[in-house]
């Protein structure tokens, strides 16, 4: 190991007043390719994750820590033939059940082929985390190809921890119980895009990282990109008020507004059962809860607009709210495969 392998990226960001500055994208793309060969001391890591936290890290940063995090993932992801790329990286302590799976899952029953991937801490709420409720739904995680190309040939979708698609950044995500802030790697991944899907939708926690993640997807151009605050930091919309999303586009960068799909005045705002078996139930039709399909019928519609399937966040409405009458006309009626 080379200690002064990252010395001059500190020294860099670190300065002082008036002489410090972020890291060029080709800067960030050489000091991500020395972490994840292993060639950088993790004090130097430690110190480049919290003084990009501290300065606030940009666009330029994020492309070259992106390009340099693509350049080392297996060549055989780039060809899956995915159309929507769906990072799950929240780690809230009180976010409820991942209706947002079964967003994903509709439209994969409607031939979209979705590659999800993701890491929810271990703070978070286990019965809320992605990876419980696949299991509650009878699905599988994937921890090699073999896995991934199965899913998608069966399901159009599949979903991969990052500990199996990137355990370097598995690594790297957990300094946040080490140092006690995220850190950029949150935001790297959440751009990643590391199937060249047609499109990403990604959900924020905090609000100022919407435009941040907005210039990386369109400094990328690898593929559409929409982008919103979303439940407890995952891509998924609420069906309670107006939702502001960012998107970029074959170069272009646009703002759209969906609206509200229920009466916010009819709920009640008690935290919600978080018994990822109740997903189950929604799935097979068993159960029947207007806030939650809203949920999975507005986070599908944002998948569709991004993927060019509707024009507007009218038709993208309609056409996800068409989807899950479908399905849940085909349960009841028992015709469903």
């Amino acid at each position: 190991m080379d200690r002064t392998a990252l010395s001059s990226f500190v020294r860099t960001l670190a300065r002082g007043p008036g002489r410090s500055r972020n890291l060029t994208e080709e800067e960030a793309y050489e000091a991500m390719t020395l972490i994840l060969k292993g060639d950088a001391p993790p004090e130097a890591i430690g110190a480049i994750m919290m003084l990009m936290r501290f300065r606030g890290e940009n666009a330029s940063e994020m492309t070259g820590f992106i390009r340099a995090t693509n350049a080392a993932l297996p060549s055989w992801m780039k060809s899956l033939n995915t159309a929507l790329d769906w990072p799950s990286y929240a780690a809230g302590r009180t976010r409820g059940l991942p209706f947002f799976l079964l967003s994903g899952l509709l439209l994969a029953e409607n031939n979209i082929r979705i590659f999800m991937h993701g890491f929810n801490s271990h703070h978070m709420q286990r019965q809320s985390s992605t990876e419980t409720a696949l299991k509650a739904l009878g699905l599988p995680t994937c921890s090699n190809e073999e896995d991934v190309r199965s899913c998608l040939d069966q399901h159009n979708f599949a979903y991969m921890p990052l500990r199996d698609m990137c355990p370097a950044h598995f690594e790297l995500i957990n300094l946040r119980d080490v140092l006690g802030l995220r850190s950029p790697v949150n935001t790297l991944l959440r751009g990643l895009n590391p199937t060249s899907a047609t499109a990403s939708i990604i959900g924020v926690f905090h609000p100022p990282y919407v435009p941040l993640q907005l210039e990386t997807a369109n400094k990328m151009n690898n593929g559409s990109a929409i982008i919103f605050k979303g439940g407890g930091g995952e891509a998924e919309r609420t069906p309670l008020k107006p939702v502001k999303m960012a998107y970029a586009r074959d170069g272009e960068m646009e703002e759209l507004t969906f609206p509200p799909l229920v009466d916010k005045a009819e709920f009640d705002s008690k935290p919600e059962d978080p018994d990822p078996e109740k997903l189950q139930a929604l799935w097979a039709g068993e159960l029947s809860d207007e806030k939650a399909e809203a949920t999975i019928i507005g986070t599908a519609a944002a998948a569709l607009f991004i993927l060019n399937r509707a024009a507007n966040s009218q038709e993208a409405d309609q056409m996800a709210r068409t989807m899950w009458q479908r399905r849940r006309a085909s349960r009841l009626s028992g015709t469903a495969a």
